[in-house]
């Protein structure tokens, strides 16, 4: 679904050529295929794509045929005439070449592997980017350790306490003062003041409020 909505941006939903009708047509069909033989059959139309239109995704325009053209402007000499329909077929060149364009046909993959990441998309990796932007600041190493434990959480049988140690539970000393006694939670009062005086009581009035 993602190279189909990508090649949707290049091309638009009504390409005005017929390259740009024939490869978006060709890209809408990619989402069917279910197995090797069927991205077989599509890779042969992607390369009878590329017979028919070679030299459409070939043509150069220079800055001396169109001197107007903003990349003229900008100090080009020349680029791409039809650069998104080239953009639009080379990306499918190149997800296959990276073995990604149908990676789920793999023979070494067992069983029944599902053509797109959806499932992987809502279910696994929403999660992992909602926990990552309630803990931002994590440095890349803790950021790491976050994705495992979401990814741990969600095997079949999670069991984190396996994962405390013997020396977790072990009491420690608690803190103490300078005068020898448990420091508390809450800051002590600075020397020579008293924290029970009046000032520190619950105080009532009108804040200012005209009766």
């Amino acid at each position: 679904m993602h190279v189909l909505r990508n090649t949707r941006a290049d091309l638009t939903c009504r390409p005005r050529t017929d390259a740009g009708k024939d490869l978006l047509r060709l890209a809408r069909r990619l989402v069917k295929v279910r197995d090797a033989d069927a991205a077989a059959a599509w890779l042969s139309l992607l390369n009878d794509w590329h017979t028919r239109y070679a030299d459409i995704i070939g043509q150069r325009t220079t800055a001396r045929d169109d001197p107007g053209n903003p990349k003229a402007r900008a100090g080009r000499t020349w680029w791409w005439t039809h650069a998104r329909l080239r953009r639009a077929y080379y990306r499918f060149v190149r997800l296959q070449r990276d073995g990604t364009l149908f990676a789920f046909c793999e023979p070494a993959l067992a069983g029944s592997v599902p053509s797109t990441t959806n499932r992987l998309e809502g279910g696994v990796n929403a999660d992992i980017k909602r926990v990552l932007d309630a803990h931002r600041g994590l440095t890349e190493e803790h950021m790491k350790r976050v994705c495992e434990w979401v990814l741990y959480m969600k095997t079949h049988d999670p069991d984190p306490g396996s994962f405390i140690t013997a020396a977790h539970d072990e009491t420690a000393e608690p803190p103490t003062t300078s005068t020898g006694l448990p420091a508390g939670s809450v800051q002590e009062a600075a020397p020579g003041v008293d924290a029970y005086e009046s000032g520190f009581g619950i105080r009532k009035g009108w804040a200012g409020k005209t009766r």
